[in-house]
C-alpha cells in the first residue's frame, strides 16, 4: 500500500520525541515544520525534515503534505510527543511496539479503499470499555494518529486547534462513516508547553474555531463543557 508518513513538529527542539520513536524501529518518515529546521536537534536519520515556509498553524502543514500526495493516496500522520503505544489483550489495554500499532493503520489502509473510507483513526480513549467493538464509525478521529486519503479534501485555512473535529464531521458528512480501529492506539502528551500550547494558551482560539465549526456544520457540532477545560472550549461530535 502506498502511503507517506508524516511528523508534525513546531518547536519542541529537544524533546519531541515521535521521530525517535519511528528511527528505533528503521521506518522512514517525513518531518514539517514551518520555518525552523535547523534548530531541531531530535529528528531521526531516518527522517526527512522539510521546512514548508507555511504561517504558523497546524492546519497550514497538514494542507502542504496533502499536495506532496499523488491523488488517490494516504498519509499518515503523527504528533511530535510520542509517549508508548497499546494493544489490547484480555479487556485491558498492554504496552506495546510502537511498529505494532503503526502496521495496524497500515494493513486498514486497502480495506479503507474498498469501502469507500477516507479517515481512519485508533482509539483515542485508552478506556477498555469504549473499546468492546474492535472497529467504530462515528466517533472522533483522533488528530494525534490518523491516516487519511488524498481526495479533494482540505483543512480550514482558520481552524487550527480542532483540525481532528474539522476533518471528522467533514468525512462523516460527505461520505457517511470514517473508520476507527478501537483495538490499539498511540499515547501522546496532551496540552504541554510549547506546540499548540496548554489548556489555557489555547483556550481563545479554541473558542473562536469552535464557532466557525458550529456554524459550518450546526447539526453535528455540540458544545458541551467538560471539566477542567474553559466554558465553550469542547465539543462532541453527533451524527
Amino acid at each position: 500500500m502506498n502511503f507517506k508518513l508524516f511528523c508534525m513538529y513546531y518547536d519542541r527542539y529537544e524533546e519531541a520525541t515521535t521521530s525517535l520513536a519511528l528511527g528505533d524501529i528503521k521506518q522512514n518518515h517525513i518531518v514539517l515544520c514551518h520555518n525552523n529546521a535547523n534548530q531541531f536537534n531530535c529528528i531521526s536519520n531516518y527522517g526527512e525534515l522539510i521546512e514548508t515556509g507555511e504561517p504558523t498553524g497546524i492546519q497550514n502543514n497538514f494542507n502542504y503534505a496533502l499536495k506532496m500526495l499523488e491523488p488517490g493516496e494516504w498519509g499518515i500522520f503523527l504528533s511530535d510527543d510520542y509517549i508508548v503505544s497499546k494493544k489490547l489483550q484480555d479487556d485491558n489495554f498492554i504496552e506495546c511496539n510502537i511498529k505494532y500499532v503503526l502496521d495496524q493503520l497500515i494493513n486498514l489502509l486497502a480495506k479503507c479503499d474498498q469501502a469507500g473510507i477516507n479517515l481512519l483513526g485508533l482509539n483515542s480513549t485508552g478506556n477498555p470499555f469504549y473499546a468492546k467493538k474492535k472497529y467504530g464509525k462515528y466517533g472522533l478521529v483522533d488528530g494525534r494518529a490518523f491516516a487519511i486519503k488524498k481526495t479533494g479534501f482540505v483543512w480550514h485555512p482558520d481552524i487550527s486547534t480542532c483540525t481532528d473535529y474539522y476533518a471528522t464531521v467533514y468525512h462523516l458528512k460527505k461520505y457517511g462513516g470514517n473508520l476507527i480501529y478501537n483495538h490499539a492506539y498511540m499515547d501522546f502528551k496532551r496540552y504541554e508547553k510549547k506546540g499548540l500550547g496548554t489548556v489555557l494558551d489555547r483556550a481563545d482560539k479554541k473558542i473562536a474555531d469552535i464557532k466557525i465549526l458550529k456554524k459550518l456544520y450546526p447539526d453535528n457540532v455540540i458544545i458541551r463543557d467538560k471539566k477542567g477545560q474553559p466554558k465553550n472550549s469542547h465539543i462532541v461530535i453527533k451524527r
